[in-house]
């Protein structure tokens, strides 16, 4: 590959003159490029842009005439008519990759000026997941278990209160220890009070 380039530059420079500054161009596939090319003294020279050997076949755009922007399949040239002229390349592909010339049309040899487009695979998406809210499926065997409590709950205050009044009646020993179950059951009250409540017991 490099003895055919070098193979190249030198017919080229047999033929013609070849413009000092390299134009080197970096894109990624599907994108495009806009490619700058400087001339001396071609104002109102045929400009064209050319791959390989840059004969006549070779050429991918150039200007007509007075026409001084061409469009041409993925090609297209905008000249500028003071020496400068611009080739747009759009759809890059991996092939496209290569050394391209913007020429332009003398009365002696042409002049070229030299453009290295090197074409590189576009850089992978980063990848979006979607955080889902999460639902607790406890809930029916949550509610489940305070409807079975309640029940219980109830019958034990029941017997609580049949104990009381059961103690009441009864002799001194047991009004003492229905008073001990009363302050127990107060003690139970303040711990489950909310806290900064102002309600007294």
């Amino acid at each position: 590959m490099k003895i055919l380039h070098v193979v190249s530059c030198y017919l080229l420079l047999a033929l013609c003159v070849v413009e000092t500054a390299v134009i080197n161009v970096k894109e990624v596939v599907g994108g495009q490029v806009k490619i700058k090319c400087s001339h001396t003294w071609a104002g109102d020279n045929e400009k064209y842009f050319c791959k390989r050997e840059c004969y006549h076949r070779d050429r991918l755009v150039q200007t007509e005439g007075n026409k001084h922007y061409v469009e041409k399949e993925r090609y297209t040239i905008e000249d500028l008519r003071n020496g400068v002229f611009y080739v747009t390349i759009k759809d890059l592909r991996k092939s496209d990759s290569g050394t391209y010339w913007c020429g332009v049309g003398r009365y002696g040899p042409d002049t070229y000026q030299e453009v290295h487009l090197t074409v590189t695979d576009a850089p992978p998406k980063p990848s979006t997941v979607t955080s889902r809210p999460h639902f607790s499926t406890n809930l029916p065997a949550t509610l489940s278990n305070i409807y079975t409590t309640l029940p219980n709950l109830s019958a034990t205050l029941s017997n609580i209160s049949t104990m009381l009044l059961a103690s009441v009646n009864g002799p001194p020993s047991s009004r003492a220890g229905a008073m001990s179950v009363m302050v127990m059951m107060v003690k139970i009250g303040v711990s489950q009070r909310p806290r900064g409540s102002d309600a007294t017991i």
